[in-house]
């Protein structure tokens, strides 16, 4: 019989292990990230306020954000309102307070008119940003 005997170093292999968990970390907020900038970029824009109206959440997170787009001046800059949508949501990634033991990260817009842009209605073709948010990064 040979045998042989290592001795683990638990202190150094705890720190690899932290490593690891912020690298892991750190790829999903940059994925998250990466949709935050699509979804926006993508997403139309007259008054700003279906675009301003994307928000992450874990089930922890508050209610939705949600703007109504009546009485609010039409033609806005379409860079600064999506500007202002992708900041909102990078605020709402680094705001999540429990991103290592969550199992959902859930995008949404609530902004009442938000179905009516995505699928449109009879008379005019919805934009899909749902179907393509989803389709690009499945």
């Amino acid at each position: 019989m040979i045998k042989s005997s290592v001795e683990l170093d638990s202190a150094k292999i705890n720190k690899k292990l932290k490593q690891l968990e912020e690298a892991a970390l750190a790829r999903v907020k940059a994925e998250l990230e990466d949709i935050a900038a699509y979804t926006t970029s993508i997403s139309p824009v007259d008054t700003g306020a279906f675009v301003t109206s994307w928000s992450f959440e874990t089930g922890k997170s508050g209610r939705p954000r949600g703007k109504s787009s009546l009485n609010k001046p039409r033609g806005q800059s379409e860079a600064d309102m999506q500007k202002k949508g992708k900041e909102q949501l990078v605020s709402d990634i680094n705001q999540i307070p429990d991103l290592k033991s969550a199992k959902t990260v859930t995008l949404r817009n609530g902004s009442p008119h938000a179905p009516y842009v995505n699928y449109g209605d009879k008379d005019q073709r919805g934009y899909f940003v749902k179907e393509k948010v989803i389709s690009t990064f499945r």
